[in-house]
Formats: structure tokens, sequence, C-alpha cells
């Protein structure tokens, strides 16, 4: 029924990821208030399953309080696995915006997602999200991309 939130029991966990996948920042915000889905995603962490980007942890690091707190996220991000941002991820950046553009999506997507994907796609991984931006990006792209829990589950 149109209007109708799904629900999930607050004990909702993914199962665990199949490989490496890159968390969009809206995975790390979804994740950090609930205690099991953090276990969930702290466990696939340690696993070597979580990746990132120069965005998502720049992203990640606007909510540190002080410098020595950004210092420690730092270090702690730098563990992970990266999806680099270079000259070619700009560019497939520009040219899935131009094809959003054709179909009259590209307004509501931010620059950061159209980067994130493209670092995800560049690095061959499927891109971890809680926003239906990256669903769009991926109609015109093909690439993998996995929601943290169906739509509508989480506020």
């Amino acid at each position: 029924m149109a209007g109708i939130r799904q629900t999930r029991s607050p004990d909702a966990v993914p199962g665990p990821l199949p490989q490496a996948h890159l968390a969009d920042t809206t995975v790390w915000s979804k994740v950090r208030p609930r205690p099991l889905l953090a276990g969930w995603f702290n466990e696939e962490v340690r696993s070597g399953r979580i990746a990132t980007c120069d965005i998502v942890v720049r992203e990640l690091l606007r909510s540190a309080r002080n410098s020595q707190a950004f210092v420690s996220q730092s270090r702690l991000l730098a563990l992970l696995p990266g999806c680099p941002i270079a000259a070619a991820e700009w560019a497939r950046g520009h040219e899935v915006q131009q094809l959003l553009a054709a179909q009259g999506q590209h307004r509501g997507i931010p620059p950061a997602d159209l980067l994130i994907a493209a670092a995800a796609e560049s690095a061959q991984v499927p891109l971890l999200h809680y926003d239906h931006d990256f669903d769009l990006i991926a109609e015109v792209t093909g690439q993998p991309v996995r929601w943290l829990l169906p739509a509508g589950t989480l506020p």
C-alpha cells in the first residue's frame, strides 16, 4: 500500500557480505545508533568487507568532535580498503550525470554520490547504501548496488 512504511525489528541485520563493498556514508550513519546493526557492521569491517573512498572519509570526518577525534578517526579509516577517486572517476561521474540528464534525473543526484558510485564501479566492488540515488545511478551504469536493509525499514 502506498504511504505505508515497512517496519522491521530493531534487531534486524543483514547477512554477511559475500565480498568487499564500498559503504556509502548513509550506511555509517544508519548503523551507529543501532547496537546490533553496528555489531554486524563492525564484524564486516574486521573481516575486510567494508571499503571506503576519499569522499566518504571526508563526510565521516565532519562528525569528529575535536582535533584528537579527527586524527584518531582518520587513522582508523585509513586502515580500510580504499577505492581511489582520480581523474578517471571524475570523468565517469560526469558521464553518468550526462546519462541521468538524458532521462531528466540528474538534478536530484548530489555530485558526491556520482563520485562514490564511480569509485565503487572502478574498483569493481558493489556499493552498499541506504539511499535511492544509488539505485538511479545503477540503472544507467549497471553496477552492483545493495541496500543495507530494504528501503523504508530504517528511519
